[in-house]
C-alpha cells in the first residue's frame, strides 16, 4: 500500500509540475493578458505586386487575426475573399505563402506575371478588413469560408519589402492558461502530500495479516476482592492504569485476572464501593501481536457512577510505560507481586455490555478503508478537473471551415453601394460642367459612356461658348439589388430619383470588370413615374431553371422588339410588348419624321431599323419575373435622289458631318437603352417596356 501511494504521488506531482511549467509559460511567454499568440518578425518580400497567403493557411475560423507590418515604402494590408483577390491579382507576379510552421516559418512560391501598376488596394472596396491610411495593421474576426490576406505597396507598384508578424486572439486563452498552472500547481502539491504523508503503520505480522477489533465502546468498573491464590497464577500482576486511580484497571492486564473474575462470579463478593450484583462478562481474547495505536484520554469518572470509556490504542513505547511498576498498583493494598482477585462489575443503574472480540481482514480495517476513500476521492478531484480542463480546452480550438469550395457574395453591401452612388453624383457633375468625357470614363461604361460621350461631342458643336450646359443634378434616395457573384464582372441595380426630374426615376446597373477596375454605370433608364417598377431588393442572378419559366429567353426578346419599333404600331410583334408612353411617343416621332423627309425634293424613300446590340442583362426579381436591361442600335437612313446630293447644315448630325456633300446617302445612327420585365409564363402577360431612351451617337452619308 505504501509503495502505491508513493508510485501514485511520484507521478501526480511529475504531471502537476510539467503542468505547471506548461501554463507559466504559455501564459506569460506566448500568449499574455491580451490573449494574443503572436510570432516573432519575419521578413517577407517579392519582386512582384504583393504577398498574399494561400486560402489553406486560414482553415479556421472564430479567433481574431491581428497582422502588422513595417517597410521602407507605405505599405497596404488588406484580407479579402479568395474570388476577389485571386482575380485582383490575375497575371501578376507576386509571392504566395503556401505554408507555415510555427513559429516564424513560412513556405513560399513565386508567381510569374506582370509587373506593371495596379490599382491601389485602398480604392478597392471589397476588403473585408484593412489598414487604416498611415496605419500598417489589421485586426480581423476570423470567418468561415475562403480569404487570403494580402500585403503590398499601398500605390499598387512592385517591389514589396515588409518585416510581417502575425498573431492570433483566442478568447479567454489566458485565463485557460492560468487555470492550467493553477491546475498543475494543486495536483504537484497532493502529489507531493501523499509521497511525503507519515502514517501510523501496523506492524507487520508474519504469522497473520488480521487485527483483533474489540466491538464494545465501554470499559467496565473495576471491582476489587478478596485475593485467591491460585498455583498457576501467582506471578500473574493486575495492572492498573494509574495510582491516582485504583478503580481503573489496564485494559492491558493479564489475562489471568480477567479469568480469576470469571472464577469469582459464582460466590459472592464484596464490593467495597457499593453493593452492586457482578454478572459476568466475556473476556477478550488475547491479542495476537502488539498493536501500535494513539492512546485516547479516558472520561472523567463520576462518584457515584462508573465511568464509560473508549478503547485506547496505544503504541508499543506506551504500552510498555504502562507496564511499568512505577504505575501499576501505587496506593492499592495488595504489592505488586502479589495476584490480586479482581471482577468487573457494571453500575446498579446501566446495564452491562458484552465484551466480544471480532476478527477483520485488514483490507477491512478502519484505517485502510479511510486510506482507500483518500485516494478516491483524489482520483475524483483529478478526473473533474481534467474534465474540466477538456472541455475549457475544446472550446479554444477555432472550428474549422465549413466553406471550402469557391464560394459567392453580394456583389456590394449597402453602404459600399451608396458610396458608389454618392462619388457617381460628384464627378457626374463635374464631367458635365466641362464636358469631360474622360472623366465620365472613370465612372460610366457602355453603353451609357457611348451615350454621355456623344452628347459632349454634340454640346460642344451646338453651344461652343458652355451657355447651355447641363445642370447639376442628383440621384436621390436609392435603393439596391445586389445579386450573389462567384466570379466576375460583378453588377448591382439601383433605383432611385432624380433631382431635376421630379416626374422621372432612374433606373441603372453599376457594373465592375474585375477586382482591380471601379464601378461602372453601364445601364441607365429614366422611365416615368406612372409606370410601376419592380421592387430591386432580392434580385438574384438567373439560372436555366428561371428562364425557362419566363415568357420568353432575353435575347429572343431584344430581338422581337427590334423588329416591332422597326415595323412600327402593326407590326406582328406588337401583340407581345405592353405599350408605354416613351415607346409609344418615340414611334410616333419616327413616323413623323419619315413624311417629312420623304417629302423633300432630294430625298427619294426613308428607312428606319433596329437591331439588338451586345448581351442583355437579367436579373430574376423576387416575383419570379425578369427585369432586363438591354441595348437597341437604329440607322435611319435617307436615300437620295439620282442627281442631287445632300449634306447636314444644322442639329446634332452637324457634330458628326458637317458640310459634307453626300450623292447616294445620308444616315443618323441611334443608340437606345432599354429596360424591359418579362413575365412569368403562368401569367400569361405581355412584356412590358419601362423605358426607352435613345442617344444620337453618330451622322454621315455615301
Amino acid at each position: 500500500m505504501r509503495f502505491a501511494r508513493i508510485t501514485f504521488g511520484l507521478l501526480l506531482a511529475l504531471s502537476g509540475l510539467l503542468a505547471a511549467i506548461a501554463g507559466a509559460v504559455a501564459a506569460f511567454w506566448l500568449v499574455g493578458p491580451d490573449n494574443t499568440i503572436t510570432t516573432p518578425r519575419r521578413e517577407l518580400a517579392s519582386t512582384g505586386l504583393a504577398v498574399v497567403t494561400a486560402p489553406s493557411l486560414l482553415d479556421r475560423h472564430g479567433p481574431t487575426l491581428r497582422m502588422s507590418a513595417s517597410g521602407d515604402k507605405p505599405l497596404f494590408i488588406g484580407v479579402g475573399q479568395d474570388l476577389d483577390v485571386r482575380d485582383y491579382l490575375a497575371g501578376t507576379a507576386h509571392t504566395r505563402l503556401i505554408q507555415f510552421e510555427p513559429p516564424a516559418t513560412f513556405g513560399t512560391q513565386e508567381l510569374r506575371g506582370d509587373t506593371k501598376k495596379l490599382t491601389p488596394p485602398g480604392e478597392l472596396d471589397w476588403w473585408v478588413a484593412q489598414s487604416a491610411p498611415g496605419s500598417q495593421a489589421v485586426n480581423w474576426p476570423m470567418q468561415d469560408g475562403l480569404y487570403d490576406v494580402v500585403v503590398m505597396n499601398a500605390d499598387g507598384t512592385p517591389a514589396v519589402g515588409a518585416q510581417v508578424s502575425f498573431g492570433i486572439e483566442v478568447h479567454r486563452l489566458f485565463g485557460i492558461c492560468l487555470l492550467v498552472l493553477g491546475a498543475g500547481i494543486v495536483v504537484l502539491a497532493l502529489g507531493l502530500a501523499l509521497v511525503l504523508r507519515r502514517r501510523s503503520v501496523v506492524k507487520e505480522i508474519s504469522d497473520t495479516t488480521e487485527i483483533p477489533v474489540i466491538t464494545n465502546t465501554r470499559i467496565p468498573v473495576l471491582v476489587t476482592t478478596a485475593p485467591v491464590q491460585r498455583a498457576e497464577e501467582e506471578n500473574a500482576p493486575a495492572y492498573r492504569v494509574s495510582p491516582f486511580a485504583p478503580d481503573r484497571v489496564s485494559p492491558f492486564a493479564p489475562v489471568a485476572a480477567k479469568k480469576e473474575q470469571a472464577v469469582n462470579e459464582t460466590a459472592p463478593a464484596a464490593v467495597t464501593a457499593a453493593p452492586a450484583q457482578v454478572r459476568p462478562a466475556p473476556a477478550p481474547a488475547p491479542v495476537k501481536a502488539p498493536v501500535r495505536q494513539v492512546p485516547v484520554r479516558p472520561a472523567p469518572v463520576r462518584p457515584a457512577a462508573a465511568v464509560p470509556a473508549a478503547p485506547m490504542f496505544m503504541s508499543p513505547a506506551a504500552i510498555a510505560r504502562a507496564k511499568s511498576p512505577a504505575l501499576i498498583g501505587a496506593g492499592a493494598s495488595q504489592r505488586y507481586d502479589e495476584p490480586a482477585q479482581t471482577t468487573y462489575a457494571e453500575p446498579v443503574d446501566e446495564p452491562t455490555e458484552s465484551v466480544a472480540e471480532e476478527t477483520v481482514p485488514l483490507a477491512a480495517s478502519p484505517e485502510f478503508v479511510k486510506s482507500d476513500e483518500a485516494v478516491r476521492r483524489t482520483a475524483a478531484l483529478l478526473a473533474s478537473g481534467a474534465m474540466l480542463l477538456t472541455a475549457t480546452s475544446c472550446g479554444l480550438m477555432p472550428p474549422k471551415n465549413t466553406m471550402t469550395a469557391a464560394d459567392s457574395r453580394p456583389a456590394v453591401t449597402l453602404a459600399d453601394a451608396q458610396a458608389v452612388v454618392q462619388r457617381y453624383n460628384q464627378l457626374n457633375n463635374q464631367a458635365n460642367k466641362t464636358r469631360d468625357g474622360k472623366l465620365a470614363a472613370t465612372i460610366e461604361g457602355n453603353p451609357t459612356l457611348a451615350q454621355t460621350q456623344a452628347g459632349f461631342l454634340i454640346g460642344r458643336k451646338l453651344d461652343a461658348a458652355g451657355k447651355d450646359v447641363s445642370k447639376p443634378f442628383s440621384y436621390t434616395d436609392p435603393e439596391i439589388g445586389a445579386p450573389q457573384f462567384a466570379s466576375y464582372p460583378m453588377r448591382f441595380v439601383v433605383s432611385s430619383g432624380v433631382s431635376d426630374a421630379p416626374g422621372n426615376r432612374q433606373l441603372g446597373v453599376w457594373q465592375r470588370e474585375s477586382a482591380g477596375s471601379p464601378w461602372l454605370l453601364t445601364h441607365s433608364v429614366y422611365p416615368p413615374k406612372a409606370v410601376e417598377l419592380p421592387s430591386v431588393d432580392g434580385l438574384r442572378t438567373p439560372d436555366a431553371d428561371d428562364l425557362s419559366k419566363l415568357q420568353g429567353r432575353p435575347e429572343a426578346v431584344a430581338k422581337d422588339l427590334a423588329a416591332y419599333l422597326t415595323g412600327g404600331k402593326n407590326a406582328p410583334q406588337s401583340q407581345l410588348f405592353t405599350p408605354t408612353p416613351s415607346l409609344t411617343k418615340m414611334l410616333d416621332l419616327r413616323a413623323k419624321s419619315k413624311a417629312a423627309d420623304t417629302a423633300e425634293p432630294y430625298i427619294a424613300d426613308v428607312t428606319d431599323t433596329f437591331a439588338p446590340s451586345g448581351v442583355p442583362l437579367t436579373f430574376i426579381t423576387e416575383s419570379g419575373d425578369a427585369l432586363v436591361f438591354l441595348s437597341l442600335t437604329e440607322r435611319y437612313l435617307q436615300r437620295v435622289e439620282p442627281g442631287s446630293n445632300a449634306y447636314w447644315t444644322s442639329g446634332e448630325a452637324t457634330a458628326f458631318s458637317s458640310m459634307v456633300k453626300y450623292t447616294q446617302t445620308l444616315h443618323q445612327d441611334y443608340l437606345h437603352q432599354v429596360a424591359v420585365v418579362i413575365p412569368a409564363k403562368s401569367t400569361g402577360d405581355a412584356v412590358q417596356v419601362l423605358s426607352i431612351d435613345p442617344q444620337l451617337v453618330g451622322a454621315g452619308g455615301a
